[in-house]
């Protein structure tokens, strides 16, 4: 029976490679969020914008115009900042992807050398059971001759 004694290692491989994928899961539901978030403000900023023009037509209260050019402002500063944390998320979704198929590399030799092992294993085996039947067929003969 075929037995392959680095089966602790790969084992360990396939341990560390499930983590790297539950790894990226995470960081792909940040970038998920951090997406929402940013859409989010997006929006928010459209519907100030949308309530600044409505005040401009009817200019009733220039202060009420401040309070909301002054919002929109600091929705265009958040929405800047969204942007960025977008692109560092990204990068480390990229980061992980790239470690991940590293670690799904690193599995894979281990399995291509076990199946070589294995396959190896099986010729053997085979081998041996034609010389055992030719010595059975072999001592066969002599009894009847």
């Amino acid at each position: 029976m075929f037995r392959f004694r680095l089966q602790a290692v790969l084992d360990h491989r396939k341990r560390q490679e499930e983590e790297k994928q539950r790894e990226l899961a995470l960081v792909n539901r940040d970038l998920m969020r951090t997406r929402e978030e940013l859409e989010a403000l997006i929006i928010g900023r459209e519907e100030g914008a949308q309530k600044l023009t409505e005040l401009e037509r009817t200019a009733k209260d220039v202060r009420e115009m401040k309070l909301y050019e002054d919002f929109l402002d600091g929705r265009d500063m958040d929405i800047a900042w969204k942007r960025k944390e977008v692109a560092n998320v990204m990068e480390r979704v990229r980061q992980k992807q790239l470690e991940l198929q590293e670690y799904l590399k690193r599995r894979r030799v281990m399995e291509i050398y076990r199946d070589r092992l294995r396959d190896a294993y099986t010729q053997e085996e085979k081998r041996r059971e034609r010389i055992l039947a030719d010595e059975v067929a072999t001592q066969m003969w002599f009894r009847e001759a």
